[in-house]
């Protein structure tokens, strides 16, 4: 018997911005303070960028009826290529992973009779994707990227195939939360980390709750270079 756990968001949207301006208190001449300006177009001339992100969750649950834990690390790599750009705007994607990994303990022990279901993950990347944005709508850049793994689910009664899904977009409410942030005033090495609510098999099925994810990611310019050709004679 086939299980599923998980699910992959579609195309991912542009965040709507507004800002609130507050003028100064009358009678105060204090300059307003100065904001680095970053320039758009060292990050817009960019054409592929690399990605390394990683996912951890360590959670436990208990209750009259059950007992459970999860720890989770999973990795993953993306080569983006450029796809569309203007002055003040970037776009690039891809549509798979260049590599990844996942280590994952999870499991729900039963307390009237003892059994002990089980998630094991098979290694493989089933699919994943990526989209990056400089500029345009965001407050600097927006990721979002999406990585389903395969796994296998266990228990006395059934066991089947199963899907690990790791987004970094909180899909949680009723409108997604994506990652965004500004762009770094210097270099064009893009950090960033966020914790959201996520579905990792068992947490996320009745009556797991979701877990938090801790997510961490580097984006930099991909300056891998290309295999050398021999020179023809």
């Amino acid at each position: 018997m086939s299980h599923r756990h998980g699910k992959t968001p579609g195309v991912l949207g542009a965040v709507a911005m507004c800002a609130l301006v507050f003028p100064p208190p009358s009678g105060t001449s204090a300059p307003a303070p100065k904001v680095p300006v970053v320039s758009l177009k060292t990050f817009v001339s960019v054409p592929t960028w690399r990605l390394d992100i990683t996912w951890h969750a360590k959670d436990a649950f208990e209750d009259a009826d059950c007992t459970a834990k999860l720890d989770m690390t999973a990795t993953a790599r993306f080569i983006l290529e450029q796809s569309d750009k203007e002055d003040a705007w970037g776009h690039w994607h891809v549509e798979k992973a260049r590599s990844g990994t996942i280590a994952m303990t999870s499991f729900l022990v039963n307390k009237h009779d003892h059994s002990r279901t089980e998630w094991r993950p098979t290694g493989a990347i089933l699919d994943a994707g990526a989209t990056f944005d400089v500029g345009g709508l965001t407050p600097g850049y927006q990721l979002v990227c999406a990585t389903v793994f395969g796994a296998k689910f266990i228990n006395p009664l059934i066991s089947g195939d199963g899907l690990v899904t790791l987004l970094n977009t909180d899909i949680s409410g009723d409108q997604p939360v994506f990652c965004t942030g500004p762009l770094p005033a210097s270099g064009t090495t893009i950090h960033g980390s966020l914790v959201i609510p996520m579905a990792v098999p068992l947490f996320g099925a009745a009556p797991l709750p979701n877990t938090r994810v801790g997510i961490e990611f580097v984006l930099q310019p991909d300056d891998t270079l290309a295999p050398l050709v021999p020179t023809k004679k």
